[in-house]
């Protein structure tokens, strides 16, 4: 096998100096338009802010599954609620949950007047490995190891790819947070880049592809583009993934700017959409829940209740109590839950006993998020 060792350019920061990608005109302005739409949309509906862990929830889960980490949602919202799994499952899942748990504090940082740097990056790498106190903290530091991508998902075939020697990464970092300061360039082009330029220098030694997604998000937060995490790129990387990987490979192999921030552009602009799409769907299911419920129980605390499962899709009757700090008695909220039921919104996936609560699924809701 054919080694070939790369010398990754540094980003340019000289305004005066041409860029080394073309100007893409038409497909530039759709992207940050259909985004700045979808932003925009989750401001508007009343019950938007009940839909913003269903967002959390689906990019945890899409941006793991490109990384060989699978999980259902009812798997997920089970690890959340101490019900046992194997331990295997439990190690996979409590990796998508701190995906989660990742992006939230990234997103609150940037909100509190955090920049978008090099510091946060490591803060918010440090939480994806949290809970696994067996395995060697590395998030502070850079990669110490060569990496090789021969036989990865950018390179296929034999052709072996070894990426910039370690002792190179802080001055790649660094050249990499002086580009995202500059204020001049089309900021998903200047996402792109970033993304392309992060995978190509794989800083860390371990989970470089789910931080340099999420890094895309904030990024367009600190742009001021997102002001919620509601933006599910990583669906679409996961759907295509090979032409994801093949694009960034262009890069590695002919200098090929163009191909990468073509392909994200698209990315960018049809995914918006979808999840405008999306976002009018749930908010239309979440009305029709209500005027279903309301046929049953006209009492305040069940439409208080139905919020919370709309938070909480999987859930037992103590959870929710003390997850929402409810000011109901567990035999109300059984008496509320059971009127979910006949209403049609809510089944039994699995029955208590003994001590163990019975586990409740909201499950039209449940299959709306992993469409």
């Amino acid at each position: 096998m054919t080694k070939n060792h790369i010398s990754l350019q540094l980003l340019p920061l000289d305004r005066r100096k041409p860029l080394p990608w073309r100007d893409f005109g038409r497909i530039a302005f759709t992207s940050i338009a259909n985004l700045s739409h979808l932003n925009g949309m989750t401001l508007v509906p009343s019950k938007a802010n009940l839909l913003k862990r269903a967002w959390l929830v689906r990019e945890a889960r899409a941006s793991s599954e490109i990384e060989g980490l699978i999980a259902t949602i009812e798997e997920i919202e089970e690890c959340r609620l101490g019900i046992s799994l194997s331990l295997k499952r439990k190690r996979n899942i409590r990796r998508v949950l701190n995906y989660q748990e990742a992006t939230r504090f990234g997103f609150n940082e940037l909100k509190n007047g955090r920049p978008f740097s090099i510091p946060l990056l490591k803060s918010v790498h440090a939480l994806l490995s949290e809970s696994f106190p067996d395995e060697n903290k590395t998030s502070i530091v850079w990669r110490t190891t060569q990496v090789n991508l021969g036989n990865s998902a950018f390179f296929p075939d034999q052709t072996s790819i070894v990426l910039p020697d370690p002792i190179f990464v802080g001055e790649l970092m660094e050249n990499w947070e002086d580009f995202s300061r500059r204020e001049d360039l089309n900021p998903i082009i200047q996402a792109a880049v970033l993304h392309a330029q992060f995978m190509m220098i794989q800083p860390f030694s371990e989970d470089n592809g789910r931080i340099g997604r999420l890094s895309i998000l904030l990024f367009l937060a600190a742009k001021n583009i997102l002001i919620n995490p509601c933006f599910f790129l990583s669906s679409y990387l996961l759907r295509n993934r090979e032409t994801y990987y093949a694009s960034l490979a262009e890069i590695l192999k002919n200098k090929d700017w163009n191909t990468w921030i073509s392909f994200f552009l698209n990315a960018v602009a049809e995914e918006s959409e979808a999840e405008a799409s999306s976002l009018l769907k749930l908010a239309d299911f979440y009305e029709t829940s209500r005027s279903q419920l309301a046929e049953k129980a006209k009492s305040s605390p069940s439409i208080e209740i139905l919020d919370c499962i709309f938070e909480q899709p999987v859930f037992t009757a103590p959870s929710l109590i003390k997850l929402f700090n409810l000011k109901l008695s567990k035999a109300t909220l059984l008496k509320i839950i059971q009127k979910l039921k006949s209403a049609g919104l809510v089944n039994k996936l699995s029955e208590g006993r003994g001590r163990r609560p019975t586990v409740w699924k909201f499950g039209s809701l449940v299959d709306l998020l992993q469409e």
